[in-house]
């Protein structure tokens, strides 16, 4: 990667004026359609013949990239790769500050996610996990994501954040009102209000747990931000902000992967023995699947100056979304990658985000798989996908990929 110094480049075809293979479609900025609901055989081709490629919508053209070096070097490299996309900065995002304020708002989370914090959650979290799995069990399978994933993320989320457990399921509505509010402002796409009016709605909510939490000096997360806010390290925006960005960080995409590893102890039902046999394991299985089936696919950055990737020139002010999880796929980096291999080596995988933009809930995420992944390997002889129930996966705009509804026969060790 080098920065151009002219911007007289020719510009590549867009993605729709490529020789897709004739079983492909297209690759798309938004996914209105499905087909890019498992999208690594577009990613396969993308590396190997446009691993920068240009898509076209309404607003601006976006920019792809696709390799594991090409990804790497962008995410190295903030000040040509922005991630203050828009401005203003619609929310107090952290994904969306670069230095001094993403800095700041970093140091100020980081004092408040410690250690500590994350240990007070971990005997509710494999009680919960438990409880949910009996009654899966108990049932003969049933569906993933409503049954197991999203319960337990959201009941860890709400403990780390310190929110009453009567309030969890309109704090799961709230915080999906915000997430789709935040896509429509990030990319100025028309919509309702609706959207916006229900996530002022849990802004405020916010703001008084964050009093309430203050009165009663919590230990929790939450408890943290609230003091920190009162010690004006954080203004009011500032502080209920950052708690919506943590409870949506903090289980849309683990519940992904907690599905996920339903999904593949399915495809690979000797791991269950092996894990069972050799808990420790649990660790080795659970980075391998943020690398191979990581559920954020994609990073949006805006270039600050004209740069050259894989030898194509993407001018300045351009909209970057680098493939994450096409880069996990780079057999350029891990040998085989189309495969799930638990004994690789997983070094370096994006998963869990990378460099000054690492995912800071990173510790709570690997907990929550770590306790799921040695309950599932204790508990159950196999797991099999339900042949009555069609996987359902995610689509739209991609920023998070897996199934959102997934059925599954369960038969306990011992039955």
């Amino acid at each position: 990667m080098s920065t151009a110094t002219e911007s007289t480049a020719i510009l590549p075809p867009y993605s729709h004026e490529l020789e897709w293979p004739t079983d492909l479609p297209a690759f798309k900025v938004i996914d209105e359609d499905g087909s890019q609901g498992v999208p690594y055989a577009h990613y396969a081709w993308m590396r190997e013949h446009a691993p920068v490629l240009r898509a076209q919508t309404p607003g601006e053209d976006v920019w792809f990239v696709s390799r594991y070096q090409d990804v790497r070097k962008a995410l190295r490299a903030p000040k040509v790769f922005s991630s203050q996309v828009t401005e203003p900065v619609p929310l107090t995002f952290l994904t969306l500050f670069d230095a001094p304020s993403h800095t700041r708002l970093r140091q100020v989370v980081a004092r408040a996610f410690t250690p500590k914090s994350v240990a007070m959650v971990e005997d509710r979290v494999r009680e919960n996990a438990a409880r949910y799995l009996d009654e899966m069990i108990a049932a003969g399978g049933g569906e993933v994501a409503t049954s197991y994933s999203v319960p337990l993320s959201m009941s860890t989320i709400s403990a780390i954040l310190d929110v009453p457990a009567a309030d969890i399921d309109k704090m799961k509505f709230w915080s999906d009102e915000m997430f789709t509010y935040f896509a429509r402002v990030a990319r100025n796409a028309p919509g309702s209000g609706e959207d916006e009016k229900n996530t002022m709605e849990f802004f405020d909510y916010l703001q008084e747990n964050l009093e309430r939490l203050y009165r009663e000096d919590s230990e929790a997360v939450g408890g943290h931000i609230a003091r920190m806010w009162k010690e004006g390290l954080l203004s009011d925006k500032e502080a209920r902000e950052l708690c919506g960005f943590m409870f949506v960080a903090g289980h849309d995409t683990t519940t992904l992967l907690m599905t996920m590893a339903f999904q593949e102890f399915a495809h690979h039902p000797d791991l269950l023995g092996r894990i069972r046999t050799n808990p420790d394991e649990a660790e080795k299985f659970v980075e391998e699947l943020a690398r191979f089936r990581g559920s954020v696919h994609r990073t949006v950055r805006r270039t600050k100056d004209d740069v050259e990737i894989a030898g194509t020139v993407i001018p300045k002010g351009a909209v970057v979304r680098l493939l994450i999880a096409s880069a996990n796929r780079d057999a350029t980096k891990y040998p085989d990658a189309h495969e799930f291999d638990m004994d690789r080596d997983t070094e370096g995988h994006f998963g869990f985000g990378y460099g000054i933009h690492s995912c800071i809930g990173s510790p709570l995420a690997r907990l929550e798989l770590r306790v799921t992944t040695k309950l599932l390997s204790a508990r159950l002889e196999s797991i099999a996908i339900d042949p009555h129930h069609a996987i359902e996966y995610m689509h739209g705009n991609n920023l998070t990929v897996g199934p959102e509804r997934m059925h599954v026969l369960l038969r306990a060790v011992g039955a």
